[in-house]
C-alpha cells in the first residue's frame, strides 16, 4: 500500500506472481463502498481476481481515521464527494504509471460497490484513465438514502453531479443489483440506466431473494462484501449483511469475470440449485 489513511489517499496494489499474459495483465480498479474502506472486506473477490493473473488496484478514497471519517461523513463540516472521486482518479493514475508496461492497456475495468458505483459514474468526468467496461455493484448514488431523518438533519454533503456525468459516459456499463437492497434500490439503478445515453451497451441485472433453502440467497446492499466477522454496528443499522456465499461466487464474481471475458449482455449467470435439485430463482435482466 501507499498514501495515507489520514489524508484519504491510501492505495493497495495486488500484483499476481504470474501475470495473465506473461509480462502484462488486465487491471481491475476496485472502488469500495461507503465506510467499507479496507480491502479485507472484499478479500475473497480480490484474491479470486489475482489468482486469475489480474492486477487489482484498491484506492481508499475516504479518510480512515475515526475523526477523518466522521468529518467526511458530513458531520460537523461539509463533506465533498467530488474530492473522493478526484482522489481515486489521482491515486490510480499514479499506480498505473508505476506499473508501466505490466498493464494491458485495453483491459482496464472499473468495479464499484455502493458508493464506489457513484465514484465510477464520476470517473470519466474527473479525468480517470479510460476503461474497457464499468461494472456497478449495488450502486448508491443518493448520499442520504437509508439514513434516518435525525442523522440527515446534521449532514452537510456536496454531492457528485452524477446525473450531469452519466449521459457522456462512453464505456459499456453493467449494473448488478438485487431485489432485497433497501439502501440502493433497483429503482435507483433503473434511473442510472436511463441516463446512460452515449454508452455502446448497458444492462441491469437483478438477483432475486430466495429463502427456499439454507443459507438463503439474500441480495441485500452488503451482499458483495465478504464474510465480515463482527459486522460493525453502523453497517447493521443499514440492513447490510456480509456473508461469503453462492451469491458472491455465482453472481458478483461471475459477473465481473464474464465482463472481463468480453461479455456485455446476456451474462451467463447460473445460480445453481438447492440440495433437492430445485433451481435457485434466476437473475433478471433489464435494458
Amino acid at each position: 500500500g501507499q498514501g495515507s489513511g489520514s489524508v484519504g489517499d491510501q492505495t493497495w496494489l495486488y500484483v499476481p506472481s504470474t501475470l495473465k499474459y506473461g509480462d502484462r495483465a488486465p487491471v481491475v480498479i476496485f472502488l469500495h463502498g461507503f465506510a467499507c474502506l479496507y480491502p479485507s472486506l472484499y478479500r475473497t473477490h480480490i484474491a479470486h481476481l489475482v489468482q486469475q493473473g489480474n492486477i487489482v488496484i484498491f484506492p481508499q478514497f475516504q479518510k480512515s481515521t475515526l475523526g477523518g471519517f466522521l468529518q467526511e461523513a458530513g458531520l460537523g463540516q461539509v463533506a465533498d464527494q467530488n474530492i473522493w472521486a478526484q482522489r481515486a482518479v489521482d491515486s490510480v493514475a499514479q499506480v498505473l504509471t508505476q506499473l508501466g508496461d505490466q498493464v494491458q492497456q485495453d483491459e482496464i475495468y472499473l468495479y464499484g460497490h455502493s458508493l464506489g458505483g457513484l465514484i465510477a459514474l464520476a470517473w470519466q468526468a474527473n479525468g480517470g484513465v479510460p476503461v474497457n467496461a464499468i461494472v456497478l455493484s449495488h450502486p448508491q448514488v443518493n448520499a442520504q438514502e437509508g439514513m434516518p431523518p435525525f442523522v440527515r438533519a446534521f449532514l452537510k454533503i456536496i454531492e457528485i453531479p452524477w446525473r450531469d456525468y452519466a449521459p457522456s459516459i462512453s464505456a459499456p456499463v453493467i449494473i448488478l443489483n438485487g431485489n432485497e437492497d433497501t439502501i440502493a434500490p433497483v429503482s435507483q439503478s433503473e434511473e442510472i440506466l436511463s441516463l446512460l445515453q452515449s454508452v455502446p451497451s448497458k444492462v441491469l441485472y437483478v438477483a432475486q431473494r430466495d429463502a427456499y433453502g439454507y443459507p438463503k440467497i439474500s441480495p441485500n446492499h452488503g451482499a458483495p462484501l465478504d464474510d465480515i466477522k463482527g459486522l460493525p454496528d453502523h453497517l447493521k443499522f443499514f440492513n447490510i449483511s456480509g456473508e461469503l456465499d453462492a451469491l458472491d461466487y455465482r453472481y458478483y464474481f461471475a459477473g465481473l469475470d464474464a465482463v472481463m471475458d468480453g461479455w456485455r449482455d446476456e451474462l451467463p449467470f447460473d445460480l445453481g440449485t438447492w440440495s433437492n435439485g430445485r433451481a435457485v430463482k434466476p437473475v433478471q435482466q433489464f435494458h
